[in-house]
């Protein structure tokens, strides 16, 4: 947590900015100022989103790093380093044009070369791209501003694959030659973002001043950004309630009170619209009895209320969830596929399904299984909302609440798990973040189905939709959510909106706020008027 010295320093540091920079037209942006992040970045090892996908380096990331293109308020895709790109007829060829003269934080020199390095070094190892990177048949720089991609197969969704939260761009100079995923500048990073990393002292704050080499200017329009370490979600609250900090993404405990606060006028509370589904669910080990039996996991379904867990843990804002594919996609969700009614609660059925599969209740207990995840709200009060309701069936959970650099290891890496809670988003797109819970997974990609399920069907499936034309989708998304729904490699609890508190002093912090998955301001566009304190 950071010091009250270090946020004074930063408030003070802020007034000298404002007050020091020549009176502009009020709606003209101005340079000068701080902003101040409340984030708890405990157990984040790295700040490279093409390696992590932990939510606090994902805020983090628009801060330092850029890709191709970005999405605007309304959705629409707009030019970040490409400048524009075109799909062949066939769907599989992608020819992106980039912006010339631009160079990385350090100064070297962004090229076509970087954006096929990205992809052809990154792709293995990003959890967004594992559905794009083995259909890769080449990737070609046919001069220093041209990235020409072809796939052995059309992906529909594949623009998204390459929008800058997805495939963030990497400088093939600083990687080339090394062992990516322990190379230095995944703490130290070189961007082509609009700030770059100044200081990162563990614990306590990472900062980042404005990038001078930054393509779109006269962005960033920030001096500084800190990125305050806060563990407590209260703390986090207190700090922006008191002018301490300038955003956090609010925990479902802390939005009431944030609501309260925000009657002041110097704080607004902001539901992200156009949210990417989130979703929370649970991961089971099939390669541990019992969990391999279908009929217990099934059971272990029937045993879940799924609304308590979001009263008890989302404060009744988040909602249960309907199959495995979100219904946010409105055009690929078959509403026919229900856990509803397919899997209500029955703590009855359960015992039933239980008795079947050789597990009969002895002094209280039928069996007990380890529930992994981190230990960060809401997970801990849901796993303890879902231990307190499977000990009505005589399942004994013992909670494992660990750091997110040792739950990945423990899940993704080792597999060394009963049942993983997770949350997950599911993207623009079923292929982006949906198959990834799903579709096979043999080679240990973190935040990617870590259960051992391999099934041929689901994943020819889940390759012909995520290639089909949009109007022909619908259909194979009702045979993906089926076999998910009898196979249960994972169940998914709830699904919940996100909510941001932010500082009101500021100018342009809505030019991206409602846009999926950057579910946060855009800082390159967030000014501060004169006389803001």
């Amino acid at each position: 947590m950071p010091t009250p010295h270090l946020l004074r320093r930063t408030a003070f540091a802020l007034s000298l900015a404002v007050a020091g920079t020549p009176a502009l037209a009020a709606d003209t942006p101005r340079h000068g100022g701080s902003a101040v992040l409340a984030i708890d970045t405990t157990g984040m090892a790295m700040l490279n989103t093409d390696l992590t996908s932990f939510s606090p380096a994902l805020f983090i990331a628009d801060l330092w790093a850029d890709g191709l293109m970005a999405k605007d308020a309304q959705g629409r895709r707009i030019p970040h380093l490409a400048t524009s790109w075109n799909t062949s007829d066939d769907g599989k060829t992608y020819t992106f044009k980039l912006r010339q003269g631009v160079k990385w934080s350090d100064g070297q020199p962004f090229t076509a070369k970087d954006a096929a390095f990205t992809l052809t070094a990154f792709g293995k190892l990003n959890t967004y791209l594992s559905k794009l990177y083995p259909l890769i048949t080449k990737v070609e720089t046919p001069d220093d501003y041209t990235m020409v991609v072809t796939l052995s197969q059309p992906i529909t969704a594949a623009m998204d694959l390459f929008d800058k939260e997805n495939f963030p761009l990497m400088p093939e100079h600083v990687y080339a030659g090394t062992d990516i995923p322990t190379n230095p500048a995944n703490r130290k990073p070189v961007g082509l973002g609009p700030y770059k990393l100044d200081n990162w002292e563990p614990g306590r704050s990472i900062s980042f001043v404005r990038n001078p080499n930054y393509w779109d200017q006269p962005k960033p329009y920030l001096d500084s950004v800190v990125v305050a370490v806060i563990p407590s979600p209260q703390q986090q609250l207190n700090a922006v309630i008191q002018g301490e900090a300038d955003w956090v993404q609010l925990d479902f405990s802390q939005i009431e009170r944030a609501q309260e606060a925000a009657k002041n006028g110097k704080i607004k509370v902001v539901k992200i619209e156009m949210n990417a589904p989130e979703r929370s669910s649970l991961d089971f080990n099939f390669r541990r009895a019992p969990l391999g039996d279908a009929r217990v996991r099934q059971a272990l379904f029937f045993a879940t209320d799924r609304q308590r867990i979001s009263n008890d843990a989302y404060r009744g804002l988040a909602f249960p969830a309907k199959s495995a594919i979100p219904v946010q996609f409105k055009d690929l969700y078959d509403p026919s596929v229900n856990y509803d009614t397919m899997y209500p609660y029955d703590p009855k059925k359960a015992g039933e399904l239980l008795d079947q599969a050789g597990l009969p209740m002895k002094n209280g207990t039928r069996f007990s299984v380890e529930l992994t995840y981190q230990a960060l709200s809401p997970y801990d009060s849901v796993a303890k909302s879902i231990a307190a309701q499977w000990k009505e069936i005589g399942v004994d959970v013992r909670l494992t609440g660990l750091d997110a650099q040792i739950w990945v290891d423990k899940v993704y890496n080792r597999n060394d798990f009963d049942i993983s809670l997770v949350s997950l988003t599911g993207r623009s797109d079923p292929t982006l973040g949906v198959d990834r819970s799903f579709v096979c997974n043999p080679a240990h990609v973190p935040y990617t189905n870590p259960s051992g399920y391999c099934n041929p069907e689901l994943d020819k499936i889940a390759a012909a939709a995520a290639a089909a034309p949009q109007e022909q989708r619908r259909a194979l998304y009702k045979q993906y959510e089926e076999i998910v729904a009898r196979d249960l490699n994972e169940i998914s609890l709830t699904n919940a909106p996100t909510y941001n508190a932010a500082a009101t002093k500021f100018q342009g912090l809505d030019k991206l706020f409602d846009i999926s998955f950057n579910e946060h301001p855009s800082w390159a566009d967030t000014w501060l008027p004169a006389g803001s304190q």
